[in-house]
C-alpha cells in the first residue's frame, strides 16, 4: 500500500486558515488534536466510518454528531469532512501534526521533550526553557517526562537534536570511553 502523506492536507488547511481566519490557527489545532484523540479513544467510531455497510449520508450525520460534540467549528470541521470523504480518517493524528508543525513553523516555535529524574518547580521550568530559547532560537513548547533513572540533571530532544547533561548520559559516556582504551 501506498504510503500516506499528511503533508498536502496540512498545507491546504493552512492556506485556508491563513486567508479566513488567521487568528484561529492555535484553535484549529486544538481541534483537530481532540478529534485524533476522540477517534483513537473509540476504535469502533473510524471503522463505522469506512464501512461500506452505512451509506454515505448516515456517515456524514454521525461524523457532525461527533464533531458538535468535540465543539469543532470551521475550517476544521470541514476538513474533517474532506478527509472522511476521502477515506483518510485514520491518518487525521498525522494531518493534525503535520498542521500543528506548519503552526509551529510560522510562529518559530519548536516542541521539545524534557526528561528529568524529579518534578521540576515553576522557576525551574521557567530557566530550562529559556536557556533552550537562547540555543534553539525561537519559542520552546516542552513536554515534561520524569525518568527517576536519569538520576540527576536532564535530557532534552528537540527536533533530531538531543542534549544530554544527565548523570546517566555523563556516567554512559565514560563507560564508553574507558571501554576503548
Amino acid at each position: 500500500m501506498a504510503r500516506f502523506r499528511a503533508v498536502p492536507y496540512a498545507k491546504a488547511l493552512d492556506q485556508v486558515v491563513r486567508s479566513q481566519c488567521p487568528d484561529r490557527a492555535e484553535a484549529v489545532v486544538a481541534e483537530l488534536e481532540t478529534v485524533a484523540a476522540a477517534l483513537e479513544a473509540v476504535p469502533d467510531l473510524p471503522r463505522v466510518l469506512v464501512t461500506p455497510m452505512v451509506d454515505p449520508e448516515t456517515k456524514t450525520a454521525i461524523l457532525d454528531e461527533v464533531l458538535d460534540l468535540l465543539g469543532a467549528t470551521d475550517p476544521a470541521r470541514r476538513l474533517v469532512h474532506v478527509v472522511q470523504h476521502h477515506y483518510r480518517m485514520a491518518q487525521i493524528g498525522e494531518i493534525a501534526a503535520a498542521y500543528r508543525d506548519l503552526v509551529d513553523r510560522a510562529l518559530n516555535r519548536k516542541r521539545a521533550r524534557v526528561e528529568v529524574p524529579r518534578p521540576l518547580t515553576a522557576a525551574q521550568r521557567g530557566q530550562l526553557l529559556a536557556v533552550l530559547e537562547g540555543h534553539v532560537g525561537g519559542t520552546v513548547v516542552a513536554e515534561f517526562v520524569e525518568r527517576p533513572e536519569l538520576l540527576a540533571g536532564f535530557r532534552v530532544q528537540v527536533g533530531s537534536k538531543v542534549f544530554d547533561g544527565s548523570l546517566i548520559g555523563q556516567l554512559e559516556q565514560v563507560a564508553r570511553a574507558t571501554a576503548h582504551e
